[in-house]
């Protein structure tokens, strides 16, 4: 009798060991699957690449998702990625007694900001001061999502940090946002005393679109009598002029965090404009310029001359009267302050420059680099060769990456060096 019991069960553990395996080789098949679908190729030495591959199939699955439910009505794709940026990264806020920091909003002229003030310049009647632009596109950023990287600011410099929350597109576009940081800017400029600030010690600071604003604002100052103390620049947008610099032609089809991609960023190009213009690849190929403009300003932004690599600029080529048309404001001095004259540029005051390699931004930056050095302008530029464009952001969370802290006390310690 036990003898049969036992020939009976032989076949259960059979199917057993036959659904482990299955399970097993699900399981192995999905790795597989997801590994292959994750994976993209990264140099040797860039920080943490597994998890930056892993963040940026996230971003562009959540971007492709976005899409597709703006097609049906379901949501609007831009706010679930401002969602998506708050809840990994902007809301982790770094709120530490022993920094010793006072914070709290407030509106300047109608425009909201976020101050950071040390403890120690409660009584201090001139206080040294930042002035801060968040990155994000034009689009994406906020005071809350650069939340961790002004607050780091504030502790590291010793320094009044005011967070500028400018308005955003698509809900305003150009130049709602210079609008907004000039306004803010010119403010504490003329009543440097109403604000307890230094007039002498301001420093003007930006990432990505924030560092276009904080350029453009600096030269806006400058050609009105004021003289910020230094702008520093972190991988900025300086030119909306060529798009076949190196870097853009590398770096955009790579798809940088997930979102820095070619859909986006025609999407972009199209947002900012107040016609809200339909923007086709002919941009990629710089046809949004007529043929005068480009003989006019390919001397401020030539790569042949300034860079290692070039390819092949067409001056004479007439672009989309379309595009022309509507995204002109593209290469006026407000959208790309490196389409001006060397004389203007002598009139910048030091500045301060970090690149990233990982970035479609590196040769504009490089370009800007290579303009000042020749005029022997006060310069420092750092280049970080190994990672991408927005890593600094990347302070605490789940998404956190060691280079970011690096990058930031490299950014605020010669901020303070030229404050």
């Amino acid at each position: 009798m036990c003898a049969m019991t036992q020939d009976n069960d032989k076949p259960d553990v059979s199917r057993r060991s036959t659904s482990k395996g299955k399970i097993l080789l699900i399981f192995l098949s999905l790795s597989v699957l997801t590994i292959a679908l994750v994976y993209q190729p990264l140099p040797e030495n860039f920080p943490q690449p597994w998890k930056y591959r892993f963040l940026s199939f996230g971003a562009h699955l959540f971007s492709k998702l976005g899409y597709l439910g703006e097609q049906v009505n379901l949501f609007d794709r831009i706010h679930v990625l401002r969602f998506l940026y708050y809840t990994f990264v902007g809301c982790f806020k770094i709120r530490n007694p022993e920094h010793h920091l006072q914070i709290y909003d407030r509106k300047i002229l109608n425009v909201s900001v976020r101050i950071f003030e040390p403890e120690e310049l409660a009584n201090v009647d001139q206080m040294p001061t930042i002035i801060h632009f968040h990155g994000g596109g034009f689009l994406l950023g906020c005071r809350d999502t650069y939340d961790q990287v002004t607050y780091a600011l504030a502790n590291l410099t010793r320094a009044l940090v005011i967070s500028v929350e400018y308005r955003r597109v698509p809900e305003h576009y150009f130049p709602a946002a210079f609008d907004d940081c000039k306004l803010v800017a010119y403010e504490l400029f003329q009543n440097a005393l109403k604000y307890r600030i230094d007039v002498n010690r301001i420093a003007l600071v930006g990432d990505s679109a924030g560092g276009n604003l904080a350029l453009v604002i600096t030269q806006s100052l400058i050609r009105d009598g004021f003289n910020p103390r230094t702008a520093c620049l972190i991988y900025p947008a300086l030119q909306f002029f060529d798009f076949t610099l190196p870097s853009y032609r590398l770096y955009l089809p790579r798809n940088i965090l997930g979102v820095i991609n070619e859909e986006n960023f025609l999407s972009v190009m199209s947002e900012l404009s107040e016609s809200k213009v339909k923007v086709t690849r002919d941009i990629l190929f710089n046809n949004h310029t007529s043929a005068e403009d480009k003989r006019r300003l390919r001397p401020y932004v030539n790569a042949g001359k300034h860079l290692p690599i070039s390819l092949p600029f067409d001056t004479d080529a007439e672009g989309n009267e379309n595009l022309v048309t509507n995204l002109n404001f593209l290469i006026s001095p407000k959208m790309s302050p490196l389409l001006v004259s060397d004389e203007e540029l002598m009139q910048l005051p030091p500045i301060i420059l970090f690149t990233t390699e990982f970035d479609i931004l590196r040769d504009e930056g490089f370009i800007l680099a290579e303009r000042l050095k020749s005029l022997n302008k006060n310069l420092y530029h750092h280049h970080f060769p190994a990672t991408f464009h927005g890593a600094h952001l990347l302070l605490y969370g789940p998404l956190k990456f060691d280079i970011a802290y690096e990058m930031v006390e490299h950014i605020s310690r010669k901020i303070r060096e030229n404050l």
